[in-house]
């Protein structure tokens, strides 16, 4: 009888370890324009602010210094209370104007204006 020894297979650790780290590299080396790109497409709160003063400081209240000119609608802090577990669909709602609302918003300009809405005190 012969006994053969076998050796063990390779590991692939090595491999699938190198694999890891160039994987990782790559990530890292693309994070700063993934944080960029991010920050560049956050809704601007200042220009919110700006717009809901320039567009909406007719009928709405926009700000607490504010007074009311149009009684029936409902003041941004108001709006801010009720649209507080999903201000995604606050700008989907300022997009898709009430009927009095004669005002045409892009969506950049919806999600500013929904972003600074979501500053006010709810």
């Amino acid at each position: 009888m012969v006994l053969r020894w076998q050796a063990e297979p390779q590991s692939n650790q090595p491999k699938l370890l190198t694999e890891f780290f160039v994987q990782l590299l790559r990530f890292c080396s693309m994070l700063p324009a993934i944080l960029a790109a991010s920050a560049t497409l956050a809704a601007d709160v200042d220009n919110g602010k700006r717009l809901a003063e320039m567009r909406c400081a007719t009928c709405h209240i926009v700000s607490p210094t504010q007074r009311r000119d149009v009684t029936d609608a409902p003041p941004f802090e108001a709006i801010a209370r009720n649209f507080a577990s999903n201000p995604d669909m606050l700008a989907f709602s300022i997009i898709d104007p009430h009927p009095r609302m004669n005002v045409t918003l892009t969506r950049r300009e919806a999600q500013d204006i929904a972003a600074y809405i979501n500053t006010l005190p709810k």
